[in-house]
């Protein structure tokens, strides 16, 4: 085996690749805790490597060591990167186990073709160093974005898919070290190429499936919101119907009232026609619709919703600065509008009308920032992540799609309950 009795470089070989694969995890991953924090406990990890992997070389051999690394190297560092990231099990698993099996296969070639060349630990060591950095860049550049909608969009089928990169790790590294290690094998390291070109296929399968998948929600997001628009827009234009209606009723009444009036203006009775008017000004009220911005979708949605809180008795306190293009797709947040006021009205219902107060805060500079708040129990739960969890079952679906809307923009979105008031904020 290459270098195999140079324990110091083995022993700063395996952390490079360790460094290596974890980087490539985390190129595709969005991790819940700053950096500051991962630092330590990054190094607290990679002492246990080295202290591990030291250990078993000296007391077992190299080959004994290769046939165990999954078990002491790569499970607890896709549990460690899985701790860290916070993300639902299966997602994370099927993630870093494919970062782990390519960061196998490249530590692999160039272990071959060091081989061949003869080259030295220096030689070695710069390889890897580069083709790693390669890799993380590559997969930052291109995959990170791709792969985080998917994540983000697909919710099933992800504890099958994580079966396949975990079976293909067994096999290759069963292939690599048994019955000898693969660099004494030339039959054995055909036979992990070919296994290679089929890890190739599997993956390209795997990916139109879940790029089919992700088009298929995605489609299926959009219907949802196409709906909501029209929905939006009915009601929209029932309520310009019911104003125009109302209008023609007011000016047919006007018209009778002026008759009323000349007739009594006509017999002298001045004072009666005076009287005549001044009733019919204090009952006489003219609705005007009113436009909170300039974007249909979302002044339809202020519209509906402020109409709502009206009619339930909520008083309304709105800071309103709309630009006249909106930085983001207007029909999506007019949906995290809808939803919050949705949630918010219903909260408001709960309490005595003299304390339903909606605080509706929306402006633009220096960012787009939306922030409501509403009336609260003291007894509203929040997850570890702070999200306010629902006492009833099936809901949360609105907090759901706010969560949804702001990791798809990368925005700012927080919840809070402070002094009796719930409050969501919402920043791009």
């Amino acid at each position: 085996m290459l270098f195999e009795n140079n324990i110091p470089y083995i022993i700063i070989k395996i952390l490079l690749i360790v460094v290596g694969t974890l980087g490539m995890m985390c190129s595709t991953t969005v991790f819940k805790r700053n950096l500051k924090q991962l630092v330590p406990l990054i190094f607290l990890y990679l002492f246990y490597v080295a202290g591990s992997s030291a250990a078993i070389i000296v007391l077992f051999g190299y080959a004994f060591f290769l046939r165990v690394f999954l078990f002491t190297i790569s499970t607890p560092a896709i549990y460690f990167s899985f701790r860290l990231a916070g993300t639902q099990p299966s997602k994370t698993i099927f993630n870093y186990a494919t970062q782990v099996l390519l960061s196998l296969y490249i530590s692999a070639s160039i272990t071959l073709f060091m081989s061949k060349i003869q080259g030295s630990e220096l030689t070695d060591f710069m390889m890897r160093f580069a083709a790693y950095c390669i890799i993380i860049l590559l997969e930052y550049q291109f995959l990170r974005h791709p792969f985080l909608r998917i994540y983000a969009i697909i919710k099933t089928g992800w504890l099958v898919l994580a079966l396949i990169p975990c079976s293909l790790i067994i096999l290759s590294v069963t292939l690599a070290t048994y019955p000898i290690p693969y660099v004494e094998n030339p039959t054995g390291v055909i036979f992990i190429y070919l296994l290679g070109a089929v890890i190739v296929i599997i993956y390209f399968s795997i990916f139109q499936y879940l790029f089919i998948q992700y088009h298929f929600q995605a489609t299926r997001q959009n219907m949802e919101l196409l709906e909501f628009q029209v929905e939006n827009l009915k009601e929209k234009m029932a309520q310009d119907a019911a104003i125009a209606e109302q209008s023609r009723i007011d000016k047919h009444d006007t018209r009778h009232r002026f008759q009323t009036v000349a007739y009594l203006l006509e017999n002298e009775k001045t004072s009666e026609a005076l009287d005549y008017i001044a009733q019919y000004v204090s009952q006489f009220q003219l609705e005007t619709t009113v436009s909170y911005c300039k974007d249909i979708l979302l002044n339809a949605t202020l519209s509906s919703y402020f109409g709502r809180a009206k009619k339930a008795g909520i008083t309304l306190e709105t800071y309103l600065s709309f630009p006249d293009t909106l930085p983001i797709d207007s029909g999506e947040f007019s949906i995290v509008i809808a939803n919050a006021l949705e949630n918010a009205i219903k909260a408001c219902c709960s309490f005595p009308e003299e304390q339903r107060t909606i605080v509706f805060k929306c402006i633009y500079k220096p960012k787009l920032m939306l922030e409501i708040s509403n009336p609260c129990d003291k007894d509203i739960v929040f997850s570890k992540d702070g999200i306010p969890l629902s006492k009833e079952k099936e809901h949360g679906i609105g907090t759901r799609s706010i969560l949804a809307f702001c990791k798809k923009y990368d925005a700012f979105c927080s919840f809070s309950a402070e002094n009796s008031r719930f409050t969501l904020k919402v920043v791009l």
